[in-house]
């Protein structure tokens, strides 16, 4: 609260055409009972003191729910790396996959390599009809050293 004090202009002023001041005092600068002041002080004081309590609890319980949401976008965040580097791997492996069978079956599927597997299979046949007489022959010797009644094979 303000009341307002007119001063005149001072006499040493020359111009007549300055306006007087205005002063604003605050009221608690007069006089007051000191018994009402020590009141109302031990009134507020545990009321502020209350309010100072719960805007700081108010705010310290923010700053944590902040910090728990921010942990948890971190979290969040690192599972999603993760995740994506994960699924950029097994893209790659697909991928090398897929060039290495697509260059397998374009290698069957041109004329070169299945006449080139028919030929190694004739020749395998060859070698395996080579072996049985070969085998036949053996046998044949054998049963010719060996004593009557008595049999390797």
């Amino acid at each position: 609260k303000y009341c307002k004090i007119t001063m005149s202009p001072s006499p040493s002023s020359s111009s007549p055409s300055q306006k007087p001041e205005v002063v604003q005092r605050r009221l608690d600068s007069l006089p007051v009972d000191t018994r009402q002041t020590s009141v109302l002080s031990s009134l507020l004081t545990p009321l502020l003191d209350e309010s100072m309590a719960a805007y700081r609890a108010e705010l310290t319980t923010a700053s944590h729910e902040y910090r728990a949401l921010t942990n948890m976008n971190n979290q969040a965040a690192a599972v999603y790396r993760a995740a994506a580097e994960s699924a950029k791997t097994a893209a790659d492996t697909v991928e090398q996959l897929v060039d290495a069978k697509t260059e397998a079956l374009q290698d069957l599927a041109s004329g070169t390599s299945i006449d080139e597997v028919d030929r190694q299979v004739g020749e395998l046949e060859a070698l395996c009809t080579r072996l049985e007489t070969y085998l036949r022959q053996l046998e044949t010797r054998v049963a010719k050293v060996s004593p009557p009644g008595m049999s390797l094979l």
